[in-house]
């Protein structure tokens, strides 16, 4: 039963190697979805950590917008636009993420490539990011908790394999129903 699996793993990649490399196909599409998938477990984990910690669901995300409010970002405002920061940086490191990873890859070796991008980001943002960029959530300092949302991050990051090969698939349908709807016509 595994030499199948593994066999249909080889054709799988054969059959993607000969597909031409297209960026938004293979990086921005499967980039950007599984950046959103580890921002929104990000937030998902953040939310009852601000709940436990500090009785405000919203903690995580005002610090977040510290981006924008360098002494104590309070209110609506600071959540919303921390929140979009944090959609936008996930997106654009997860983008980044789809770059470098092969595209014949399997879904173990970007889960395991994606966790340890997690470890590198807890070892970057904290000591060089953070400081810089908001300068609250220094001040706070929760280490073991982004430690935990890095490594929840890091792990979604797995999810570029699939999402790599649903809009491969998605494209060869639309080339498909184009190709039909010209004969037709």
């Amino acid at each position: 039963m595994e030499r199948i699996q593994h066999a249909r793993q080889i054709l799988e990649a054969k059959r993607e190697e000969g597909e031409p490399w297209n960026l938004f196909r293979d990086v921005v599409l499967p980039g950007a979805l599984a950046g959103m998938l580890g921002a929104t477990i990000m937030v998902a984990l953040a939310l009852p950590l601000g709940v436990i910690t500090h009785r405000d669901p919203w903690y995580a995300a005002r610090l977040a917008g510290g981006v924008f409010f360098r002494e104590a970002p309070s209110g609506t405002l600071a959540a919303l636009l921390g929140l979009a920061v944090h959609m936008a940086v996930a997106g654009g490191l997860a983008t980044l993420f789809a770059m470098l990873l092969p595209r014949g890859g399997t879904g173990t070796a970007a889960l395991m490539l994606g966790v340890l991008m997690g470890l590198v980001l807890q070892t970057v943002m904290p000591a060089l990011v953070v400081p810089w960029a908001s300068p609250p959530l220094d001040r706070a300092a929760p280490h073991g908790a982004l430690l935990l949302l890095h490594l929840a991050f890091g792990a979604s990051l797995g999810a570029v394999v699939p999402a790599r090969k649903l809009v491969t698939h998605l494209d060869r349908m639309r080339r498909t129903l184009r190709g039909v709807r010209a004969a037709v016509a």
